[in-house]
This record gives C-alpha cells, structure tokens and sequence, in this order.
C-alpha cells in the first residue's frame, strides 16, 4: 500500500511538472510610432513595466498613457519539447516564439474595432522547446486602414486576452455522410454532401478518360466560400454527351486556429485541399435509359414498416432486384417520413446512406420529389438545404434521351393563408400553386417540350381519383396540360405516390387497375392521362408493402414495369409515341374495376 502511494504522488508530481501554464507577469513596454515602424516590430527595452494577462480582456488605453503600440514579453518552461495552443484577442497584432515570428496580423486585419475582443478569436500552435520560452506581442490601438474605414474619431477599444487552449481541437475535413448526386439533367448535376465540421467544399470533375479536373466551388454569390455551413450543395454543368463522370469531392481543411476568427477581417488563408478517392458517376442522358421509382418510405402504422429496422430491412431486398441494379437513376416519389425533425439522421443516416454505392460501383442520381409530408416537421425547412440548390425551385423539368420530364410540386392540405405551427409552419398554398401554374405555361411552350418524344409527369398525387383538398389542388394546376392531346404537347404517362395503393388507369378510360374494387365515383369519371400510383406501407391494398416502379425508355417506347416488395412483377405494359397504352403482364391479383358513377342529387 505504501509503494502504491508513493507511486501515486510520483505521478502527481510529474504531471504537476509537466504541466504548460502562462506567465503570471508580462513584460510590456508601450511606443509611440509611425506606421512603418511597427510593421518592422518592436522590442521591449529598459522601460519595461510589469502587466497581468488572462483570457478576460484587459484594456490596453487605460495604461498606455496616449502611446497607440505596444510590445508585450512572458515566457513559458517546460521540462520537454511539447505543442500546445494559445487563444490571443486582439485585433492588430504579430507573434513572436522565440525570437521567430509565427503568426501576423497587423496589416490585413480589417474588423470591428469597437467591439471586445475574445481569446477565442485566434488560436495559434505554440512549438515549444524543452526549458525556456520567449513568447513576445506587438499590437497597436489602430491603423489607417480602420481610419480610413470607420473614421479617426470614431470609439475605439484596444484589447488584449491571452489563454492557453487546453481542450482546443482543429478543424479536420471530413465526410460525415456518403455524398449524393441529385437532380439529373442533359448538362448538369448536383452534388449535395456533408461534412463533419463547417468547411469550405467543392467538386473537382472530368470526363472519364480526361487527365485535368475541372472544379467548382460551393459558393454564395458565385464568389464567396461558404465557410460556415456542414451542408454542402456543388452543380457541375457542361456535361452533356459526356457519359460517365469521375469526380472527387474537395475538402478545404482550414489552417489550425483561423477557424476561431469572429469577425471579418483582410487575412491570407491557406487550405488544405483533402480529396475524396476518385469515384465514377453513372451518367444517365442516352437514348436509351431506365429509372426506378418508389415513395411513401415514412414509417407507419403497418406492422411491416414501424421502425426503421423494418424499413431497411424491406429496402435491403430492393437492392438485390435486377431493376434496381439496372436503372440509370433513383426517383423518390415524396414523404420520405412522416415528420421531419432531424434530416441528417431521419433522411440520412436513416434511409438515403444505405443506397451508398459499395466500393468500385458507380454513384447514380437521385430524384426527390417534394410532398406533403416532406413539409412536416420542426426541420422541414431542412430539406431545401440539403436536397436543392438556393436559386432552385422544389418544381422543375430537365431532359434525358428523348424524354422530358415535368416535376411537380403538389403541396399540402392547408390552404388557409394562416401561419400553421403543425407543419413548419407553412403559408397558404395559393401563392405556391399559382407560381408553379404560371412555371408550367412557360414550360410547354419550350423547344425541348414540344420537339420531345415522350412526356413524363411525376408528382406526388395522382389526378383522377381522390376527392380531397391535396388533389383537387394538383388536378386543377395540371388538367389544362393534360387536355393537350397534340402531338407536341401530350403527356405520355404520370407517375404520382401518396395513395400507398397500386393504382393504373390508361388514357381515355373508365376503369381503374387494381386490387381492390374502388366504391367511390372518382373526381373525374375518364382518365384524362396513362398514370400509376405505387403501393406503400399504411394503404389499404392488399399489399400493405412497396411496390417499386421500373420505367425503361427509349426512343419508341416507354415500358413500365411494376414489382412487389420480393422483387415479384405483376404488372406490365407499354406506351408508344401517340401515347397508346398496351398490357403485357397483369398479375390476377389486380383487375381492371369499372369506375362508380356518382348519383344525381
């Protein structure tokens, strides 16, 4: 027991020794001097006067008696070479480690100066030697930069905290997330990822066989590094005819301590760029290309889908299909979950990271559809962050191949112009619709629209069935397209979610394809439009699970394929040109109902 104690003040006292602490007593001398002279440096001389530092600011003015520069000396021992970081507030200042300049900011500083200064706001790494250390400051009260910006009368506070960083940790780049890629077009694509801390990112790019990179950067205004945000969202352009892509995500690490800076200031800083391995983007504008589709992924009061484990474990089998594998990119037809809260976790580290390519696969875009129930929740405004760019609306259209496609956005239930705390909350619609109506106009009177060979709707609701609010909304901003039966202006198929029920209906016709007999007239009695809803925990089919929907395109034809949640297919057809719907395949299950007819009242 004796040895153990014994052993135990040993250690006590090594560390005791061991331990790094600040002068209690500077050195500090003050001058009054021209502006080049403080550039070259200062030293303390004979007239040196003793002055405590702390990580509490001290006020320079009230001791240097009408003198504007000051030279400020302390020294550290320790008994062996060691790094350790040192926390400086203040605004104009250089430092010196033993007689070797190592940090400066007297000339490019350009900041508030009538606010306190923190010891925070620089941290600097201090290489200590073994035995003595000469630490030593020159800062000075102003420069005729800030004269010149805030004016020479202005109220000026000269500050100065001094504190050793115990627990500081500096900013390493990393991914917390595996990146996506969404929205794929013609000529673009965007890269949305992040990072575990706030960092500058890009995207370095090239055609596959290129040997140089092109980069761009995530900005603000085209300029500007955006330095405090995790999320990052990167669109590279001028991609079209080029196939595959290589990429790498770029990292900017910023230098140990410049992380702290509180306010804006003129300071050189150099990045580490941290590169991601070189990975393949599956590009997917041919001629001829598929996508798959599925939605309604919120989890639900179906005993299959309750937890998230549950929902893995049903989308795990999906990643094992032939029609997974084969598609060119991802649609995710909208209410990703039924709240959204946190979409780091509840989006990310819960549903899209398991789509992540494994190693030597190819990344392929994503396609997300905005619905309802992507607008509920504490953290619904997130979803924009992450999932577009800042110009970009949550309605769109882009084209692949022959086909164009048109990308709606169907609201929500409220309507009633009131702020509405239940889903973000959220202002009246109207304004949304009417926006999106006058889009859409715009839209089909494009070169693209009218010269495609097929048309492709997806939205989250369907047009012809429910008789509710969220689809009466949708149907009337899309029935004047869908009237538009030319051929330059018809719509070959809409693909919609939100009914969590396996639902069909071809052109022109009266009946309705599914699994259970509908005893409801629809909103409308004939079927302005080919469209498909697929199925999803929570509906009240017969098949509670996904359904999954596989759309192969290409110049004549698009071929539509529908699987259950084991991979299962029952349901096919075709869709040529002049938009004429052909069966191939429909399972027994699924019948074609006659359509109720509402009573006179």
């Amino acid at each position: 027991m004796k040895n153990f104690f014994m052993l135990l003040c040993g250690l006590l006292a090594w560390n005791l020794a061991a331990a790094v602490a600040l002068p209690e007593k500077w050195d500090v001398e003050f001058f009054k001097i021209d502006e080049k002279t403080f550039l070259k440096g200062l030293n303390i001389g004979s007239a040196a006067q003793k002055l405590t530092l702390s990580d509490k600011a001290i006020n320079l003015d009230t001791i240097a008696n009408g003198k504007d520069s000051a030279a400020i000396r302390g020294f550290i021992d320790v008994d062996k070479a060691q790094t350790v970081w040192l926390g400086i507030g203040s605004k104009l200042f250089s430092l010196y480690l033993n007689g070797k300049m190592i940090y400066d900011f007297r000339e490019y500083a350009l900041g508030y100066d009538i606010l306190h200064v923190k010891s925070t706001d620089h941290i600097v790494p201090l290489e200590l030697k073994a035995g003595r250390n000469e630490i030593l400051f020159n800062t000075r009260r102003t420069n005729w930069k800030y004269d010149y910006c805030y004016g020479k009368n202005r109220k000026i506070i000269w500050d100065l905290a001094v504190e050793l960083m115990k627990d500081y940790q500096p900013v390493k780049a990393a991914l917390a997330h595996p990146e996506m890629a969404l929205r794929p077009d013609r000529d673009s694509v965007m890269f949305s990822f992040v990072t575990t801390e706030a960092i500058p990112a890009g995207v370095d790019y090239r055609k596959k066989g290129d040997k140089e990179w092109l980069r761009e950067y995530d900005t603000t205004g085209e300029l500007v590094l955006r330095e405090r945000s995790r999320i990052h969202r990167v669109r590279i352009s001028g991609i079209a005819n080029w196939g595959d892509i290589e990429y790498r995500l770029v990292l900017l690490e910023p230098p140990a301590g410049q992380d702290g800076l509180r306010r804006p200031c003129r300071s050189p800083r150099t990045y580490k760029e941290v590169f991601t391995p070189v990975k393949t983007l599956h590009n997917p504008d041919k001629d001829n290309f598929s996508f798959l589709l599925f939605g309604d992924t919120q989890l639900s009061l179906s005993k299959s889908c309750q937890t998230v484990a549950q929902r893995r474990e049903l989308l795990n089998k999906l990643r094992t299909f032939p029609e997974y594998k084969a598609a060119d990119f991802l649609v995710h037809i909208g209410d990703t979950d039924s709240y959204i809260h946190n979409v780091e976790k509840y989006l990310l580290t819960d549903l899209f990271n398991d789509f992540a390519p494994a190693a030597g696969e190819k990344l392929r875009p994503w396609l997300l559809v905005r619905s309802n129930h992507d607008t509920n929740g504490i953290a619904a405004e997130e979803w924009y962050d992450h999932f577009q760019m800042p110009d970009e609306k949550s309605y769109f259209s882009f084209q692949l191949g022959k086909v164009f496609f048109i990308v709606l956005d169907c609201g929500e239930y409220f309507s009633s112009g009131k702020l509405n705390a239940f889903n973000g909350p959220l202002l009246d619609m109207k304004k949304l619709m009417r926006k999106q109506a006058q889009w859409l106009k715009q839209v089909r009177r494009s070169e693209a629209f009218r010269n495609a060979a097929f048309r492709v709707v997806i939205a989250h609701g369907e047009v012809q069935i429910s008789r509710s609010k969220f689809n009466n909304t949708i149907r009337e901003l899309a029935l004047d397209m869908l009237q538009d039966k030319s051929e330059s202006g018809k719509i070959h198929l809409w693909v919609a979610g939100h009914c969590h029920r396996y639902w069909r209906a071809a052109e022109g016709s009266r009946s309705l394809v599914t699994r259970i007999e509908p005893k409801a007239p629809p909103a409308l009695p004939v079927s302005p439009v080919n469209w498909l809803t697929g199925d999803a925990p929570k509906g009240s089919s017969a098949k509670p699970d996904f359904s999954y929907i596989h759309v192969s395109c290409s110049p004549e034809k698009l071929l539509v394929k529908a699987i259950d949640e084991n991979g299962k297919k029952f349901d096919e057809f075709v869709i040529d040109r002049n938009g004429k719907l052909t069966e191939l395949y429909l399972d027994k299950e699924l019948k074609a109902y006659p359509l109720p007819v509402a009573k006179d009242k």
